[in-house]
């Protein structure tokens, strides 16, 4: 066996792990409590222990960010190299429409709608943070992809991208019924309309932004 499979193998193990203690986070928030999941809780729910939790996420609010950073991952690997016709714009759109990146952004869209709703929890702060992060990982990881590329339109693209789906994920979360925010019952539907958010996100982008439309307010002119 090859080093590099052996790295490959450790390397989907340590996925499947995270995953696993991911997927442990969200059955607790499904069950419900009056407080955020501790580190103890989420040990117990993954069936692993507190240590092992903490050596592969070192904070609690990792966890909550890392379906975020496991979207743009997936997002970058399925982007396709752009042409004189198809920008990487239209490559992160095209992106959008497959079923794991479909998948991600429902995780996003929980874990986020817990987030903000959880204010005793503390774990806004560290997940703005963590959006900050992100950003310089997705530029990162697309100028790697795309070495030839000018960096500073890299660097504009991805800080667009990024700030376009947080105002996805804002507008959304305006449209979550406060009961349903609550009980953490983010249901398929809801899901889709952020899915479908983040892609109108993207194409104001790409198509530019109409004039904003204007309350009918008298002026001085007017009188």
């Amino acid at each position: 066996m090859t080093t590099l499979s052996v790295g490959t193998r450790r390397e989907q193990n340590k996925r499947a792990t995270k995953q696993a203690i991911v997927d442990a986070v969200a059955q607790l928030l499904h069950q419900g409590s009056s407080t955020a999941p501790t580190a103890n809780d989420i040990a117990d729910a993954a069936g692993i222990s507190r240590r092992t939790l903490f050596n592969y996420f070192p904070t609690v609010d990792a966890v909550y960010s890392y379906p975020l950073h496991q979207l743009l991952d997936v997002t970058v690997e399925t982007m396709s190299e752009p042409t004189e016709t198809f920008t990487l714009l239209d490559s992160i759109m095209q992106a959008l429409k497959s079923d794991k990146v479909a998948q991600l952004l429902g995780q996003v869209a929980y874990f986020g709608a817990f987030v903000m709703a959880d204010e005793d929890s503390r774990c806004l702060p560290a997940n703005v943070s963590e959006w900050q992060k992100a950003t310089n990982d997705l530029f990162a990881k697309v100028i790697a992809r795309y070495p030839q590329a000018d960096s500073f339109s890299l660097r504009v693209l991805t800080h667009s991208v990024l700030g376009a789906g947080q105002a996805a994920f804002d507008e959304w979360m305006e449209h979550v019924p406060s009961n349903v925010n609550a009980s953490m019952e983010i249901t398929p539907e809801l899901i889709a309309k952020f899915h479908a958010l983040v892609t109108k996100a993207m194409n104001t982008l790409d198509q530019g932004f109409a004039p904003p439309a204007m309350n009918s307010i008298s002026t001085s002119k007017d009188i």
